[in-house]
């Protein structure tokens, strides 16, 4: 297990929980062990699984056990908590090809960059939290094979050279 493991695990808990409060999760800083909520000032809707209840997915012991996928019209904190679940899982594998996640920044609701390192360069992974057409499968394996494969350069733009836009196709 990744030193970082139980950190986004626990990050990916408070990201629901919070959320779910009507906070959203801004930053999140993996070497500090920090995390920054803003007050939304409004409770987001209820949120759609694509396996079990809202009622078992509120329940953190069911979810331990249990896919908890949000659907791709579940509200954005969801879809943020699921990424950091999906990604703590991942975290050793991302690490034996020299990518190193520290982070995440949420400046809206509606996407978010995940904060690595691929060896020295330090890179954001943007991600889609709204309005989504798909679900968020498996975001952590598929950042883990981008960058295993060299394809993450494929998602630069030339006018954001450290931004790996992966919007519409994560």
């Amino acid at each position: 297990m990744h030193t970082s493991t139980p950190f986004l695990a626990r990050a990916a808990e408070a990201a629901m929980t919070m959320g779910g409060d009507g906070y959203r999760l801004l930053h999140l800083d993996i070497p500090t062990r920090r995390l920054t909520f803003a007050d939304t000032g409004a409770a987001p809707a209820p949120g759609i699984f694509l396996h079990g209840s809202p009622r078992q997915a509120a329940d953190r012991a069911w979810r331990a056990d249990h896919d908890w996928q949000p659907a791709p019209k579940s509200p954005p904190h969801l879809q943020l908590a699921w990424l950091l679940d999906d990604m703590s899982t991942w975290l050793a594998d991302l690490s034996e090809i020299q990518v190193t996640v520290d982070g995440l920044d949420a400046p809206v609701p509606d996407w978010c960059d995940v904060l690595l390192r691929d060896g020295d360069t330090r890179l954001r992974a943007r991600v889609q939290l709204a309005n989504r057409n798909e679900p968020l499968d498996f975001p952590g394996m598929y950042l883990r094979d981008l960058f295993a494969e060299g394809r993450a350069s494929d998602y630069v733009a030339d006018e954001f050279p450290h931004v790996v836009d992966l919007r519409t196709v994560l």
